[in-house]
């Protein structure tokens, strides 16, 4: 058995309580991969440590960061006992957070990524979730969009139940690992995030679980993650994202040919439409929108009248208004 099994092979029932001794251990390990994050930190584990519950651990994950992360990390760990700092190598993301899983302590591990912030209740809403649900593997908040210095917009995330793999494979309803919370046994049966992914890592993650377990993943209806925005992020590269998209299928097609299969027409048809809107909102020209919306067209038009119609409606009164003079549609879905 491999280290990692070793370290993931512990107790999978949720304590209840919020109350936490030195010999106990934690209810929740949050994993928070941290590169070149000196400027955020703080916020973020700030908004960890606050949490209703206090039974939880911290893991910062210095993922090779080149400025003064390592020592922000460690001035936060020295005010707060529940705090490690883990170092390693520049490996990316995936790889901090595995790092971060191979040492958790807890049943439940959440994840939070070093620029965005939780809501003091979150962890709460989580553990009540887990409780009340012994079939729920993963549980994800909404989510509002902020802006670089993380200043609320008026952009929030919806409202899913349990999830179908098409959801998950089409637009990502949980937008960010930083809503995500899972227990351990989800981890011991489905494995933790690929690494050979550098974009929708935590999309397979969500589709893998989804394809290959009897586990469910279900979202709670409440807003307790801010997630800053960056406008030069990976989501503003349409490319990247479409590319990242093919690989997250292959994926899963490897592991699950069947649901895959079932689910594809459906989530090919919402990734292009997500892919349209996007395309409108980062001022692309036109006719990439367009052709997105043709491809999500062919793959299910059924999927488009009835998964959400009038967001299909708007992309595609969007689409068209790009092509006016000065490109309304920019503003439009900027919004």
């Amino acid at each position: 058995m491999s280290e990692l099994a070793q370290r993931l092979k512990r107790t999978a029932h949720v304590p209840q309580g919020p109350e936490m001794t030195m010999n106990q251990l934690p209810h929740v390990s949050v994993v928070m991969p941290a590169y070149r994050a000196a400027e955020t930190l703080k916020v973020a584990a700030g908004s960890v440590l606050c949490q209703d519950i206090a039974a939880l651990e911290l893991l910062i994950v210095d993922d090779g960061s080149l400025d003064l992360t390592a020592a922000v990390a460690d001035e936060i760990a020295a005010g707060d006992k529940r705090v490690r700092v883990i170092r390693q190598s520049n490996a990316g993301p995936s790889a901090a957070r595995n790092r971060g899983i191979a040492e958790a302590r807890a049943p439940l591990i959440a994840f939070l990524d070093a620029d965005d912030r939780w809501q003091p209740s979150c962890l709460t809403a989580h553990l009540a979730a887990f409780a009340a649900d012994p079939a729920l593997g993963i549980s994800f908040a909404r989510v509002r969009f902020c802006d670089p210095q993380l200043r609320p917009t008026s952009v929030v995330s919806a409202s899913h139940g349990a999830l179908r793999l098409a959801d998950v494979l089409g637009e990502n309803p949980a937008c960010t690992t930083s809503s995500i919370v899972v227990r351990r046994a989800v981890l011991e049966a489905a494995g933790v995030f690929d690494t050979s992914l550098t974009h929708a890592e935590d999309q397979e993650f969500l589709a893998r679980i989804i394809a290959t377990t009897d586990w469910r993943v279900s979202g709670l209806d409440s807003v307790l993650v801010d997630y800053r925005t960056s406008p030069n992020g990976l989501s503003s590269d349409l490319s990247a994202m479409e590319t990242g998209w093919h690989r997250l299928m292959d994926s899963i097609r490897t592991r699950a040919p069947g649901p895959l299969a079932a689910a594809e027409p459906q989530a090919r048809a919402l990734f292009y439409r997500y892919l349209a809107r996007r395309a409108l909102r980062v001022g692309a020209p036109p006719r990439i929108a367009l052709a997105a919306l043709r491809t999500a067209g062919r793959a299910s038009t059924r999927t488009l009248l009835t998964h959400q119609p009038r967001r299909t409606a708007l992309t595609l009164v969007g689409t068209l208004a790009a092509l006016l003079p000065g490109n309304p549609a920019a503003r439009l879905f900027s919004r």
